[in-house]
């Protein structure tokens, strides 16, 4: 079949690629052809993000105010190098316009394609595909409600679109309350991509850091105050752990490492340990089999992180909050794997069965 994958395909971020690259890979072993469809992302509900996350030169004079001038040179030349990177990754990528494709089949999502945080992007909910069967897989409304619907007037639409698709799922608990709420349908929580795929294809070679490290992964307005840092500076000093930065830049760390989706997966192999307030750094970490410690951020990603430490049983893993005693509490535990990796292999198996009959009732048609 050919199938067309609908999702954040240009946010340069590792996670986001990063579950878009699995998606791919994973259906590609399955023997499809597959395509990543294209779109003009709307951002009317935040121009401002529309100017920072486009890394063109149309809006260099932005870069230059918000970065050079307002955070400094080194952050600027290390975004400007993943961007770059990420970019050229991105390239050796088939792609086809969404309202535009042959596609048999398409897939909307996984990540937080449900979400209006930015703007409501019409095609994530079935618009202008309404020839091609669509499967809703994995996908989240991120911290979107049905009362912020309703706020930007976004409530019927949406209503109609998710009402309309042909398979829907739900990447977390808050995503599939909403469905149920809005369309009626109780619908199957199913795993983000980079969980149901093996992985196998992201283990690429990369510069070996030859210390000991621990990995610190958060967007670069994170993981910035003052306290906070004085903590993590402080744990690592006592365990002798360089404190590395994969793929988003703060000066307080010893190492910024600029890498593309893969490199990313790859470096933490050999951490020692992971810190992070992220869906998909909690995700790597877990697959890699790291030892981990999860800050949540409530007023940002609650939702998804708080149902993805609970499937997968890492509930012991979330600090309270980010100081020195905290970090040693919860890295101090080790992790049962073995029990982590019983719960995953569920959540795939139930993951697998609802894509592959989703694929199979398609293909019969």
């Amino acid at each position: 079949m050919k199938i067309g994958i609908l999702t954040h395909y240009n946010v340069y971020n590792q996670g986001a690629q990063l579950q878009m690259y699995a998606m791919k890979n994973w259906l590609e072993e399955l023997g499809h052809q597959v395509y990543i469809l294209t779109y003009q992302k709307n951002f009317d509900f935040d121009h401002k993000k529309e100017k920072r996350n486009s890394g063109s030169v149309a809006n260099i004079g932005y870069y230059i105010k918000e970065y050079l001038l307002k955070e400094g040179l080194g952050v600027t030349l290390f975004n400007t190098k993943k961007v770059t990177k990420l970019k050229k990754d991105f390239e050796k990528v088939e792609t086809r316009p969404y309202d535009a494709s042959d596609c048999d089949a398409i897939i909307i999502g996984s990540d937080e394609v449900f979400s209006i945080d930015v703007g409501c992007n019409r095609m994530m909910y079935g618009y202008g595909i309404e020839n091609i069967p669509a499967i809703a897989y994995a996908p989240a409304f991120g911290r979107t409600t049905e009362e912020t619907l309703k706020q930007f007037n976004c409530y019927d639409l949406v209503k109609e679109g998710l009402s309309n698709l042909y398979q829907l799922s739900a990447r977390d608990v808050h995503t599939r309350k909403m469905i149920q709420s809005l369309t009626g349908r109780d619908v199957p929580l199913v795993c983000d991509p980079v969980i149901l795929y093996s992985g196998k294809a992201f283990h690429v070679p990369v510069k070996k850091i030859k210390k000991k490290y621990m990995i610190i992964y958060a967007y670069g307005r994170h993981m910035v105050d003052k306290d906070e840092v004085r903590e993590i500076k402080a744990y690592a000093k006592k365990h002798q752990l360089l404190t590395v930065s994969l793929g988003t830049y703060h000066k307080w760390c010893d190492k910024n490492i600029v890498c593309d989706a893969q490199e990313w997966y790859s470096y933490f192999q050999d951490a020692e340990c992971v810190l992070t307030d992220t869906f998909h750094g909690s995700v790597v970490a877990m697959k890699n089999h790291c030892n981990l410690a999860v800050y949540i951020r409530e007023s940002i990603n609650s939702f998804k992180m708080t149902s993805l430490l609970e499937s997968t049983g890492l509930q012991k893993n979330r600090l309270e909050s980010i100081t020195e005693n905290n970090l040693e509490k919860v890295l101090s535990q080790k992790i049962d794997y073995a029990l982590v990796d019983e719960n995953i292999s569920k959540m795939v198996k139930e993951s697998e069965t609802y894509l592959l009959n989703s694929l199979e009732s398609i293909n019969e048609k």
